[in-house]
């Protein structure tokens, strides 16, 4: 894990290595990222996000959706590449009535995250990479995505998606 000092962000990747002498058990259902959250009595959780591509003029366009009560919401991209298909876009930033939550699962392949709200104050998110049913030799190793998670205040998204492009240009593009 990494913790940024300069920025609210920080991100992680799990490892899983077996390092006995046998096969491990059946590893499945690995996520990345299984948290909760809870907002206050008044206002709701809005899921701002953009579409992936799948060769049409609505590609990569942005959505707003309320998370509603006793709803479930799954993200994936179509086909086993990255950014494929309206569901595509592994970037999301979760807004509630005082400030939010700005994640991107970092998978070149078949990631998948789920929002799922209960029928009170509570939204449970979860991310990983889908379909994991495996397990390890002795020696082998694998890893979950790579999250990278900035939590921000207050009500203006903009200003929240601009912190996260000063965090990514800062530690993130090329020098």
């Amino acid at each position: 894990a990494v913790e940024y000092q300069d920025f609210p962000v920080v991100e992680w990747t799990v490892h899983f290595t077996n390092t006995g002498q046998a096969n491990t058990p059946i590893l499945e259902n690995i996520q990345a990222l299984d948290t909760r959250f809870e907002r206050s009595a008044a206002g709701e959780f809005v899921l701002h996000g953009n579409k992936g591509d799948w060769c049409a003029p609505q590609s990569y366009e942005p959505y707003r959706l309320t998370l509603g009560a006793k709803t479930t919401n799954r993200f994936a991209p179509d086909g086993g590449r990255p950014t494929n298909g309206p569901k595509g876009w592994p970037y999301f930033n979760v807004q509630w009535p005082d400030g939010g939550f700005i994640f991107a699962v970092g998978w070149p392949g078949q990631w998948t995250c789920s929002f799922a709200r209960d029928d009170g104050t509570r939204l449970r998110i979860f991310a990983g990479q889908e379909g994991t049913r495996l397990y390890l030799k002795p020696g082998e190793e694998i890893r979950s995505p790579l999250l990278a998670v900035l939590l921000w205040q207050g009500t203006d998204t903009a200003r929240a998606q601009n912190l996260w492009r000063r965090w990514f240009m800062a530690h993130n593009l090329p020098r």
